[in-house]
């Protein structure tokens, strides 16, 4: 297998039970783009990637992909990988290009989660300078933030930091000034002590 060349891949949903029959899809893929979907389950680790490719499958989201495996000179495969980023501990955070946080508690073993997404978090209530996102980001300031890695599913670097009592009371407050109904009741809804944030920041 080169880069070049064109793999035939199948996909349906993985959420079929066994007598049930999902439609089947073909969407021709590149090495290049059939290597980013492995990268989603595996990470940047050759020896997997090379196993996912040989094994014909990879689940991704609700869906399962596959084709017919193939073995891949490391060459070529340290070739397509090389195209694609690698995690950067020394790689600051950068407020304008964080897209979403996700706030977690610490219930055991399955913690719960809060997903924001920048585009709702900065649209502004009428009247209000401010936006939920501002406050959030802003909330960051003199607390230290931990690079944790890259992420392929997300195309983006994974910083974390430990949520305190305080800060967990400013977005409360925040919450109820400046965020949108919708995600004002998500975020106010079981008065959860947030335990971490985590922040994805996509790449240039």
């Amino acid at each position: 297998m080169k880069p070049g060349d064109i793999i035939q891949v199948k996909y349906s949903e993985d959420l079929a039970q066994f007598a049930e029959v999902r439609p089947v899809r073909r969407q021709p893929m590149s090495l290049h783009e059939l290597v980013g979907l492995v990268l989603t389950a595996t990470g940047k680790h050759p020896d997997r990637v090379r196993e996912r490719l040989r094994s014909g499958t990879c689940p991704y989201n609700v869906y399962r992909y596959w084709w017919e495996g193939f073995e891949i000179e490391e060459a070529a495969l340290a070739e397509v990988l090389a195209e694609f980023p690698d995690p950067d501990p020394t790689r600051p955070f950068q407020r304008e290009a964080c897209q979403w946080a996700r706030l977690s508690d610490a219930s055991q073993p399955v913690a719960h989660t809060l997903l924001i997404e920048k585009a709702e978090a900065a649209a502004r209530r009428w009247l209000r300078r401010w936006s939920f996102w501002d406050s959030l980001l802003d909330s960051l300031a003199g607390h230290p933030l931990t690079y944790q890695e890259y992420s392929y599913v997300h195309r983006a670097d994974i910083y974390r930091m430990e949520v305190t009592g305080e800060i967990c009371a400013r977005l409360a407050e925040a919450a109820q000034r400046l965020a949108r109904r919708g995600l004002r009741e998500r975020l106010l809804r079981r008065g959860v002590e947030w335990a971490r944030l985590e922040l994805a920041c996509a790449r240039d």
